[in-house]
């Protein structure tokens, strides 16, 4: 990949800076001089890995921004951290037994598995955003709770510099294997620049956990000295990662929202989490079995324990909270795709099925009810409306045309309804609007305003030379049928008027809407012997033939 200015400039400071220790640690003995050099070396690769990582977040949309703000706070604290063993080293010129600088450590590579466990190069669903934050969260504050019930009480309440030593080491030695596994497994699970950037994390945090050990032993046996050849090594995986930060910069996430290994990630995690609040009840009962152990530090393990049950069940309680909302999400999303046509996007028989009895038990309500017998907009209106001549699209221009034609007749059927009204897929070339709350009176000007929206307009597809006029046919009805006899037919019996409309509107010549009401209207008509008055509108002029001089590219 190539490198902006900027990070050139800010690889080649931190490889000078690598090389002024590797020369400091050959050509100087041991001195003050020594010292001071390999710790603001430190300090400065500390402060550049920062950076690296902080600027990354400005070009980084939100998921990936938390990641890299993660990681410069992790270094950030750590830089932090290395000023105060600098006063300590340089100005004091020794070092206390217990020290904050220790406990902000632990805090930096808290926040830098936080950060690297979000995995910036996933770009994650939401439900996978929100659950697995949580469980992260979770794991986070474990980490927290261990440091506090394990170490904290050796350096400040019952100071105790072997047990606090031992224990230190141990989180340490813990928050490495957790990180490196972390990175490792980003290694193997992507490809490309995101490959090479999670490899070069894995060996330098590999090197560094190794020269963690190193040092202690080195330092358990009076022989460690600031600026030796292991602060070279440190130095250079310092440098590598601000390499790692400028290797990542506007890289974009690879992998797919719905990666089957992402969602085994997260399961991972969460079942990680899960334990961990049966863990606080254990570790209580093991301080209290500590015959040894000081009254100060049994009591803070205590209420530290009480505490965090507390906090964690609450955070419980949150996770729980949103996988009931993401369940009853998901739920809503998988029911509307069932009653949604996959092609127009319009609702489907279906949605009719399972709508229509409720659509029924109003209107029937509202004409049986006492004192209702003026009220308006009560009925239920069955519009049927059909693409006149369509197997001629699909015959000239192919199925593919005549999609585009279908999802682009759907939409124009919806922006001619009103919102409480329902538009159907009924069966291939056919749709029903299911007009709600309204009165036959007006019936015919929503006939009027579907007809001039299917059909005013030409339809212009891409790949089709000249632009294809499209007309519908449209027959429509009323339930109830009869006003002083509500019950007198059923819905599918007003469905099939309405059909027999429709059928009625093709025979009269197409592009012409036909509705049928058992009294007023222009002309009498029989629907299985029932005598029914029609009443016509006809739509925008147009060819009769569709689409007769356009022909595909």
């Amino acid at each position: 990949m190539r490198l902006s200015s900027s990070s050139k400039r800010l690889v080649y400071v931190v490889l000078c800076l690598v090389s002024l220790q590797a020369c400091a640690s050959l050509l100087l003995p041991k001195s003050y001089l020594l010292t001071s050099i390999t710790d603001c070396v430190s300090l400065v690769l500390m402060i550049s890995a920062a950076v690296a990582f902080g600027r990354n977040s400005s070009t980084s949309h939100r998921r990936q921004r938390n990641v890299w703000i993660f990681l410069s706070l992790g270094y950030a604290i750590e830089s932090i951290s290395q000023m105060i063993w600098m006063y300590w080293e340089l100005v004091q010129k020794t070092m206390p037994a217990v020290s904050i600088g220790d406990s902000l450590v632990f805090l930096a590579w808290t926040s830098l598995i936080l950060g690297f466990a979000l995995r910036p190069h996933i770009e994650p669903t939401a439900q996978q955003r929100h659950i697995g934050t949580l469980d992260l969260v979770i794991l986070l504050l474990a980490g927290v709770y261990l440091y506090l019930f394990l170490v904290f009480p050796w350096g400040y309440l019952a100071v105790d510099a072997p047990s606090y030593g031992l224990s230190y080491k141990f989180l340490a030695l813990a928050e490495d294997s957790i990180l490196l596994s972390i990175v490792a497994l980003g290694w193997r699970n992507s490809s490309g620049t995101w490959r090479k950037f999670y490899l070069l994390l894995t060996v330098i945090i590999a090197i560094d956990t190794v020269m963690e050990y190193i040092v202690d032993t080195l330092a358990g046996a009076g022989q460690y000295f600031s600026g030796g050849w292991y602060d070279t090594t440190s130095a250079a995986c310092l440098a590598g990662m601000t390499v790692a930060g400028v290797l990542a910069n506007r890289l974009e996430p690879e992998a797919a929202t719905d990666n089957v290994e992402t969602e085994r990630y997260l399961k991972f995690a969460s079942r990680l989490a899960a334990p961990v609040i049966l863990v606080l009840p254990a570790l209580a009962a093991w301080s209290f079995l500590d015959s040894a152990l000081p009254p100060a530090v049994l009591r803070f393990r205590v209420l530290l324990s009480l505490g965090s049950m507390v906090v964690f069940g609450y955070v419980g309680l949150q996770k729980q909270g949103r996988l009931e909302k993401e369940l009853a999400d998901t739920n809503r999303e998988l029911l509307d795709a069932s009653l949604t046509d996959m092609l127009t996007g319009v609702r489907n028989r279906r949605f009719f099925v399972n709508s229509i009895e409720s659509d029924v038990r109003q209107v029937l309500d509202s004409f049986t009810r006492p004192g209702n017998e003026e009220v308006r907009n009560r009925d239920l209106i069955f519009y049927l409306i059909d693409i006149d001549h369509f197997k001629q699209v699909n015959d000239r221009f192919g199925h593919h045309v005549g999609d585009k034609i279908l999802i682009e007749v759907a939409r124009r059927i919806n922006s001619a309804a009103r919102l409480s009204d329902a538009v159907i897929r009924w069966g291939g070339e056919e749709f029903l609007l299911v007009s709600r709350r309204t009165d036959r009176i007006d019936a015919h000007i929503l006939a009027k305003r579907i007809l001039d929206s299917v059909g005013l307009l030409p339809y212009v597809i891409a790949g089709i030379e000249n632009e294809i006029q499209v007309s519908c046919s449209l027959g429509w009805a009323a339930f109830p049928w009869m006003k002083t006899e509500p019950a007198l037919k059923t819905h599918n019996q007003v469905l099939t008027v309405a059909d027999y409309a429709l059928y009625h509107a093709k025979g009269l010549g197409r592009n012409r809407a036909v509705g049928l009401l058992p009294d007023g209207g222009e002309s009498l008509l029989y629907v299985d012997g029932i005598p029914a008055s029609a009443i016509t509108v006809v739509g925008p002029s147009q060819p009769r033939e569709i689409a007769v001089a356009a022909s595909a590219k």
